[in-house]
């Protein structure tokens, strides 16, 4: 136990000299935290919308319904809109951004007032219609004849009461096109359900949210980068290591002194243990201190974050067996690390993903680990832990063991 402890200090000291080490397994994992968390926690995303209204009168000013709809628009949070003067020219519609200064523009076309005055009545007149056919047999004759001389009348007027057609001018590379579709078309059905008379619609959407309401960007985001610290950290920096030892003739002297092949490995797993309880220590105190996360990993959360660098550690210790160097030992890690990653929905929701990679990430224990983690550190539940747990045991004996087949030692 003596050596194990001795080894692990040693090779503790040997890590924080490994710039390489240092830099993917702490500065790498905090830069992603600092910019997602920055990103993510500025607030609700605004999309800039230029609208230019058409549909003025004689004096320049905007009619009544063009004006109220624009008012809609602006009323709408996830858009920053702006007005463009009618005079000017969209006729080049690739140059709309060089002469408005929007990617996005908004087109409400001339007599939009007219029109959806016209387009209203028809609805309404249409409601009316469908009302006497399903109840006309309690409607007294003499009063349904008058209503239906009225509509006849509405009919005879010959007003062009078809859909208004507004447009959405964007160019070829604006990514968010298709979410500000979604809120103006969103925007639109309220709009025509106010114009035809419907102020409360039949059905309506609430949104509630679940969790601590205090709980930012960076909290959410915070599960993650553990997991990809410890993931990276154990699969990527450790088989380099592990072949640099080789390189150096560092494995061999080891191999010929009284430690044991069991006894280097495990103090690498030990080491990179306290290297996961100490790296996220720090990364929670950076987040603390820039976004002021909340999220604090308690027991169940500690002991899982020490089964997964576990894990890690002996699957790195497994891959540095095989690989004899150091950059080889790298890129053979990043391909197993990175691809685990990204599949795993660290960084975005599986529900993105196509079904078939969400099949793959169901398999894979980096999704499992961050899974039970988030659990624990922003729902505070255990449910699902109990499963992840006993996978990460189950591995990091699999892998402790291939551990040591895979690394060459000759006992003495």
């Amino acid at each position: 136990m003596r050596r194990l402890t001795t080894l692990a200090r040693v090779l503790l000291v040997d890590w924080l000299r490994n710039r390489e080490a240092v830099f993917f397994a702490l500065i790498f994992p905090l830069l992603l935290l600092v910019i997602f968390s920055s990103v993510f926690a500025g607030g609700p995303t605004e999309f800039g919308l230029g609208v230019q209204n058409n549909d003025v009168d004689a004096d320049g000013e905007p009619t009544a319904l063009s004006e109220a709809f624009v008012t809609t628009l602006e009323d709408a949070p996830p858009l920053g809109v702006g007005q463009i003067d009618p005079d000017t020219s969209l006729s080049k519609e690739d140059s709309i951004e060089e002469v408005t200064g929007y990617n996005r523009v908004l087109v409400i076309p001339d007599g939009f007032d007219q029109r959806v005055r016209a387009a209203s009545a028809r609805v309404r007149m249409e409601i009316i219609e469908d009302s006497i056919d399903q109840f006309g047999g309690e409607i007294p004759q003499q009063q349904r004849q008058e209503i239906e001389n009225a509509l006849g009348g509405f009919e005879e007027t010959g007003t062009d009461s078809g859909s208004v057609g507004i447009v959405l001018l964007t160019v070829p590379d604006d990514e968010g096109a298709g979410a500000v579709e979604s809120i103006l078309e969103s925007v639109v059905a309220r709009f025509n359900d106010r114009s035809v008379g419907i102020e409360e619609p039949p059905v309506v959407v609430s949104a509630k949210q679940r969790g601590a309401a205090n709980f930012g960007a960076a909290d959410y985001f915070l599960p993650a980068f553990i997991v990809a610290m410890i993931l990276i950290n154990g699969v990527m920096t450790v088989p380099s290591a592990v072949a640099e030892f080789k390189r150096d003739g560092t494995l061999k002297r080891l191999a010929a002194s009284p430690l044991r092949k069991s006894e280097w490995i495990l103090a690498n797993v030990v080491q990179q243990s306290i290297l996961a309880v100490a790296i996220t220590g720090v990364m929670i105190l950076v987040a603390w201190v820039l976004f002021g996360v909340t999220a604090v990993p308690g027991p169940f959360a500690l002991g899982l974050i020490l089964l997964g660098a576990v894990a890690f550690t002996s699957l790195g210790m497994t891959v540095g067996g095989i690989v004899q160097d150091p950059g080889s030992a790298i890129s053979l890690g990043g391909a197993i690390a990175l691809p685990l990653m990204f599949v795993s929905g660290i960084f975005w929701e599986l529900d993105l993903m196509p079904p078939t990679l969400q099949t793959v990430a169901e398999l894979s224990p980096v999704t499992h680990f961050h899974r039970s983690l988030r659990q624990l550190l922003i729902v505070d539940s255990t449910s699902g832990v109990a499963p992840t747990a006993a996978l990460l045991a189950i591995l990091s004996v699999l892998f402790t063991f291939g551990a040591v087949l895979t690394t060459s030692w000759q006992d003495f």
